[in-house]
């Protein structure tokens, strides 16, 4: 990742002469740089410096609106403007609308002399769906910059929304052989070789999870990847794997609640949709499912009460209204 490569030398401000070492200065708090752009707020140096702190803080929005001001003050600047850039990218999952602030400061332009320009307009690109643009950005920057597994991987995603898979896979086999850690590119490769039918798919997973066990996605996704196979228990142990980190993952209970469904447990469905429901009270799918559960159990009641709830979240719902037609049915039958 880009962020953040902001932090500056002038946080550490070093100054040395030939006949003495190194001398390292004391570092200055933002309220006293703030104190001093009052008086100076044109200055450069200043504004990089307290930037460089409040990423050292880890205070984005606060280095952000610095690296505007340092914009305006240069918006000429090629440099200037990667970095903001850059800035506004790694702040886009907290705010989407920063996708296209960054992609708006780098179109059109010409970065022969800054290259990870190019990159993370080509990352921008794919984004929003641009794939032959985004490719013309990587192709250009790769030639210069042929170990970065970043952009083989990003590659592999323009040419497996493509439709090439062949290609895909070649591109995110490069980025885990110039990078072994890259943990999104072992689960696509994943995702492919099980497109695929290919049990090699276990192993690409299993390498994701090797490298850090504590990421959800990556349990998740083995987990699809057993059920898909009918090798329940074996996703059942990915999904609890889940539980262990994040015991009201919706997503973790929901399939252990359908798991329950198939498997006939449905008391350990019924508790794991509960779960979900807790979590996201209008979620009409937990609702129903539910519902089913407490009707296989025999606990009709209970089970038009979430048949309904379905269809108050849900009128279009098709299958809560067939059950409970079918238990008005039922019930009418018993009443005769």
């Amino acid at each position: 990742m880009l962020r953040y490569a902001l932090v500056l030398s002038v946080i550490s401000i070093i100054s040395c002469n030939s006949s003495n070492p190194p001398e390292i200065k004391e570092l200055r708090t933002v309220s006293q740089i703030s104190k001093e752009l009052l008086d100076n707020p044109s200055d450069t140096i200043l504004l990089i410096e307290r930037r460089g702190l409040y990423i050292l803080d880890e205070n984005w929005s606060q280095a952000l609106l610095d690296q505007i001001e340092l914009f305006k003050l240069d918006s000429l600047s090629l440099n200037r403007r990667f970095d903001l850039a850059n800035m506004y990218f790694d702040q886009a999952d907290s705010e989407p609308s920063y996708y296209q602030k960054s992609y708006l400061l780098l179109e059109g332009k010409v970065f022969d002399a800054l290259p990870e320009a190019l990159l993370l307009r080509a990352k921008l690109n794919y984004l929003f769906q641009n794939y032959s643009e985004s490719l013309n950005d990587i192709n250009t920057y790769l030639p210069t910059n042929e170990f970065d597994s970043e952009a083989y991987f990003y590659r592999g995603l323009i040419y497996k929304e493509q439709g090439d898979l062949e290609m895909a896979q070649s591109q995110f086999q490069t980025a885990v052989e110039q990078n072994p850690n890259y943990i999104e590119s072992y689960e696509q490769l994943a995702f492919i070789y099980s497109f695929n039918g290919d049990s090699l798919a276990e192993f690409y997973f299993d390498n994701a999870l090797y490298i850090d066990s504590s990421i959800i996605s990556s349990w998740y996704n083995r987990g699809m990847y057993h059920q898909s196979l009918g090798a329940f228990d074996k996703a059942k142990q990915n999904y609890k794997g889940i539980l262990r980190r994040d015991s009201v993952n919706a997503d973790a209970n929901f399939n252990l609640g359908y798991i329950g469904l198939l498997e006939n447990d449905f008391e350990s469905s019924i508790f794991h949709f509960t779960v979900v429901i807790n979590s996201n009270a209008n979620k009409p799918s937990a609702y129903f499912s539910r519902g089913l559960s407490y009707k296989l159990n025999g606990n009709y009641e209970m089970a038009k009460q979430d048949f309904m709830t379905t269809l108050e979240l849900d009128s279009s719902f098709g299958e809560a209204k067939t059950e409970l037609s079918n238990l008005d049915s039922q019930k009418k039958g018993f009443i005769k």
